[in-house]
């Protein structure tokens, strides 16, 4: 048996275009997650697109297509274990081929995919990853060409766009530019392991009298033969509930289970935002293969549409308390999402708490 392993694939790489041209030589990639325009800024091939009418400058950008290419050393392989290559988003027409096998084809940003590649990768030698990003501004052309019974309806920028599962706003619009990026937009992951917890989650209603919160706890193991999960669910180091459960034929494991007088979450200015531990742990004869933990609050949410003068009421009732939904409307915090660090989400969030805003759109 193997306990779980990840390693971030996040150095190593480096891109180029295409189909060849004045960019077809390899250049560094300064870390994954990334987009090409980023690659470009680092290598000094456009100038900030941000800045004055620099945008105009790097439409060329969008209209090609990209290779990005890493090259790793896997460990010995062990029997009985998976290796898996984690792709959180690739931005979006997509192949992938590793030590030159087509293992992927994506065409959704949003999508993340895990492909097996126990048989493929090579142990204790190089290893190559090439992933061929097709630009989408052209892909969603011929996509509208390819179906002129469908009227695309698109405002502002190309109606094309909505037939691509891609970030809308790239195509441009009333408050931002039009930057057509690819790239791995997400982590790139190599995973091994004997078996693994996945899809951990809780499902609840709290009663009306608030007192307690009934529910389930759900799982999905891969590889979980002769495995036991035990989930816990604890409040500032103290466990509230434990159960060991078997995972059935299809590897899901499931338990119900009942909270008496929870610590209720509420949002900002109306209460505590008190948040739980959920843990699940995968256990084979004693040992504890992989865990995963997740932060759980517990409310009872209504939407109050009750008849009055004007028509019906629209509002939520928070725990028994009735709460003035003021907030923003959120927008990209910056042009190239791979950029935006915790820390710049953390301050603008903060922002929001300070203006005494409880609700994001």
């Amino acid at each position: 048996m193997a306990l779980f392993s990840s390693e971030t694939l996040s150095t190593g790489w480096e891109f180029k275009i295409t189909e060849g041209g004045p960019l077809d030589s390899w250049l560094p990639v300064a870390k994954v997650p990334t987009t090409v325009h980023l690659d470009l800024l680092d290598n000094k091939k456009i100038l900030d697109p941000s800045l004055d009418m620099n945008e105009l400058q790097a439409h060329w950008v969008g209209e090609k297509s990209w290779t990005y290419r890493c090259k790793f050393t896997a460990s010995s392989k062990v029997e009985g274990t998976k290796t898996i290559l984690v792709f959180e988003g690739l931005d979006t027409f997509a192949t992938v081929r590793l030590n030159g096998t087509e293992i992927l084809k994506s065409e959704n940003m949003f999508v993340p995919y895990h492909v097996d590649v126990t048989a493929t990768i090579a142990s204790d030698s190089l290893n190559t990853i090439e992933i061929d990003f097709e630009s989408a501004l052209l892909r969603a052309r011929e996509i509208g060409k390819e179906h002129p019974e469908h009227r695309f309806i698109g405002h502002q920028t190309e109606p094309e766009r909505i037939a691509v599962r891609k970030t809308q706003c790239h195509w441009g619009w009333d408050w931002g530019p039009k930057l057509m990026t690819a790239g791995p937009w997400r982590p790139v992951r190599l995973e091994t392991y004997t078996s693994k917890v996945e899809n951990l989650w809780l499902e609840s209603v709290l009663d009306a009298g608030l007192d307690a919160c009934r529910g389930k706890i759900s799982a999905h193991v891969d590889g979980g033969a002769g495995a036991k999960v035990l989930f816990t669910l604890s409040s500032e180091g103290k466990t509230v509930f434990e159960a060991e459960c078997t995972p059935d034929s299809k590897g899901v494991v499931q338990t119900p289970f009942v909270l008496q007088k929870p610590s209720l979450w509420y949002p900002h200015g109306y209460g505590a935002q008190t948040r739980y531990d959920l843990e699940a742990s995968l256990v084979i004869d004693s040992v504890v293969l992989h865990r995963v933990q997740q932060k759980i609050g517990f409310r009872r949410v209504e939407l109050i549409q009750e008849k009055d003068a004007n028509g019906k009421s629209f509002y939520f009732r928070i725990n028994g308390v009735d709460v003035f939904s003021g907030g923003s409307c959120w927008i990209p915090a910056d042009n190239f999402t791979p950029r935006i660090s915790s820390d710049r989400y953390r301050a603008w969030l903060t922002l929001m708490v300070e203006g005494n805003q409880i609700m994001t759109r």
